[in-house]
């Protein structure tokens, strides 16, 4: 395993485990919208990115981009019909359906 590859590994493992904790956070929000979907996004890999552990630049390939075109109001979050979703993204809402 390249050591590209073995600092993604811990990056998205990382996101993993501190995505449920940001998303409880917002868990008075009832409906999970795309702005905050981003805000939790910015909050997440801030945390990452705060321990110095991981490269700011990889997380930064992790963080959603402009050229995906995603949303950014207060509609509900719906990635159906997104062909690439950022682990960030798919993260949050499957925690966003499990989190209390």
């Amino acid at each position: 395993m390249s050591d590209f590859s073995a600092g993604l590994d811990r990056a998205e493992a990382a996101i993993k485990e501190m995505v449920p904790v940001v998303v409880r956070r917002h868990r008075a929000a009832s409906v999970l919208t795309w702005r905050l979907l981003h805000q939790i996004e910015s909050e997440v890999l801030a945390e990452v990115a705060s321990t110095g552990q991981h490269n700011r630049q990889l997380l930064g390939m992790l963080r959603s981009s402009g050229l995906m075109e995603y949303p950014n109001d207060d509609t509900e979050v719906s990635l159906t019909g997104h062909e690439v979703v950022p682990v960030v993204f798919s993260e949050v809402v499957e925690a966003w359906g499990r989190v209390d």
